[in-house]
């Protein structure tokens, strides 16, 4: 009886456990970006972060005392046309609790605390002669102020996706395109204090 009661705990404390891609984890965003005209010339996108609800973030943000922003920038435009290659540039997101972003003043997305800064790894675009485009991609965190809130086999290969249009009825001045999108993770994200199947063993002896 004693075997099985241990056995049965052990099974419960693993059906606790985070699981490895059981849900969806991603960081929500929509802006406005700033796109090259030519091969060599450099992308800019600002945004904000929506609370994803009721998906999770892949690490807690508190939206209701912070604004998070997500900006791209230093992405160089290689190759133009119907479908666009880009190299370089990081992905950025702060986290700000005093000026609300404004799209005619650039700075008020970049003036909070930087938690996740990232490289692409690739990007590219397809950009259709009619209709919406889209943008798909690949980066790694490589440092900011909650980096170390993931695990190191955690911050790395993120797809990063997005919707674009430039007949958007949101299109702002100064602004060439619209992008709906998101970046998330390869599987879901696991504490790096959860427990191991030896710790949970060690409980019972």
């Amino acid at each position: 009886m004693k075997t099985m009661m241990k056995g049965l705990l052990i099974v419960l404390a693993v059906a606790a456990l985070p699981l490895g891609a059981s849900a969806q984890q991603l960081f929500d965003f929509n802006g406005q970006a700033m796109m090259p005209s030519t091969a060599g010339g450099v992308l800019t996108m600002y945004s904000v972060m929506y609370d994803p609800a009721p998906i999770d973030s892949p690490i807690p943000l508190d939206f209701a005392s912070y604004e998070f922003t997500l900006v791209v920038d230093g992405v160089t435009l290689v190759s133009d046309g119907i479908s666009r290659v880009f190299s370089g540039g990081t992905v950025t997101i702060y986290q700000d609790a005093g000026t609300a972003a404004d799209y005619t003043n650039p700075a008020t997305f970049t003036d909070g605390t930087a938690i996740l800064v990232g490289n692409f790894t690739s990007l590219s675009q397809f950009v259709p002669p009619f209709g919406p485009g889209s943008v798909s991609g690949y980066l790694d965190w490589v440092g900011g102020a909650r980096l170390n809130d993931m695990a190191p086999e955690d911050q790395l290969h993120w797809a990063f996706l997005s919707g674009t249009s430039t007949t958007s009825g949101t299109l702002l001045p100064g602004y060439d395109e619209v992008w709906d999108g998101k970046t998330e993770p390869p599987s879901t994200i696991v504490d790096t204090e959860a427990a191991s199947m030896g710790s949970i063993k060690a409980l019972f002896r």
